[in-house]
């Protein structure tokens, strides 16, 4: 996938009191081995840190002129300075800005060039934080072309959901290219979802881009709900639980029954766990030659999940079926 991935969270959540720098340091590392590639800060979580950790690059949301002093201090990728930011002159240094419009109409090179002269940083990327309408693919493609050549710097968009369409908007832009898009991670009312834009990809779509890793989004889930302090249950939970629902309640449209699941999706990662298990176990024990060891390890992977159900789902098992 073309389009990088900004996550906000640390710059828009509420932090829990108490939370140490150690456990938002593992919490970014476990963000950059899901895939994103820019992580946002504010002056809040700026604070705590002593250090950053190296295996991202850093945005600083300016948020009030007052701490533009703080990117002298940090290596940010870029600052994040806003049209209501530029009332004044404001010293970022170097450091390359990142000018967030409220749309893109009425917004042109002119506008960005009049904005330069207000911040010491060139400015090098646009986003446009907006909850848009519903568009289709076609209507996506031409506002990432518009966009595109409306400025003369890359864009980042950041769909917000006022209007219920944040996720949907986010899977469209960066399905036409858009250079990079801003998610937050957990359960925001204003953003699309990190969570749900990765977990769509998969089990909607089924294009989950390589440079991305769902085992590492659940690591990084169980970060976020120590570091913003959740009491319910996190997004992947409730992701889960839609996609249990959901199933259950399909209907076979060759008989009309409503499908009724046997084994839970949680039940038969258990069951695939025990089965392979057993056959390593069986391996060891009989001393059984490796070519063949691994013809059955091959075969594992290929395993048709309803024999060994039958194996394992049956009589004294049967507290599992639903």
């Amino acid at each position: 996938m073309k389009t990088v991935i900004i996550d906000n969270s640390l710059c828009t959540l509420p932090i829990a009191e108490g939370t140490s720098p150690e456990l938002i340091c593992r919490y970014i590392h476990a963000l950059a081995e899901t895939g994103v590639k820019y992580v946002e800060l504010d002056f809040r979580t700026v604070m705590k840190m002593q250090e950053l950790p190296d295996c991202v690059e850093y945005i600083f949301r300016l948020g009030d002129p007052m701490f533009a002093q703080l990117t002298q201090a940090f290596d940010f990728r870029y600052v994040v300075v806003t049209m209501h930011d530029i009332k004044d002159e404001i010293d970022v240094g170097n450091t390359p800005v990142i000018l967030e419009i409220p749309r893109f109409e009425g917004f042109n090179r002119k506008l960005q060039a009049l904005a330069q002269k207000f911040v010491s940083g060139p400015i090098s990327m646009i986003r446009v934080r907006s909850s848009f309408d519903f568009m289709n693919i076609e209507q996506a493609k031409e506002l990432v072309w518009r966009s595109k050549s409306a400025f003369t710097v890359p864009i980042d968009v950041c769909p917000m959901d006022a209007k219920r369409t944040a996720l949907d908007t986010a899977l469209k832009v960066s399905n036409a290219g858009v250079d990079s898009m801003t998610l937050c991670m957990g359960k925001s009312k204003s953003y699309a979802s990190l969570e749900d834009f990765l977990f769509t990809m998969t089990m909607v779509f089924n294009s989950m881009p390589k440079e991305y890793s769902i085992p590492a989004l659940c690591k990084a889930e169980a970060y976020h709900r120590i570091i913003f302090g959740l009491k319910s249950a996190d997004r992947i939970t409730e992701i889960m639980e839609h996609v249990d629902y959901d199933i259950s309640h399909l209907t076979n449209t060759d008989t009309g029954d409503r499908v009724k699941m046997h084994v839970s999706l949680k039940d038969r990662m258990m069951l695939r766990r025990s089965y392979v298990s057993a056959l390593q176990r069986f391996a060891e024990e009989e001393d059984i030659p490796e070519d063949i060891a691994q013809e059955i390890f091959d075969a594992i992977d290929h395993f048709d999940m309803s024999l060994y159900d039958q194996i394992f789902v049956q009589d004294e098992k049967n507290k599992i079926l639903n």
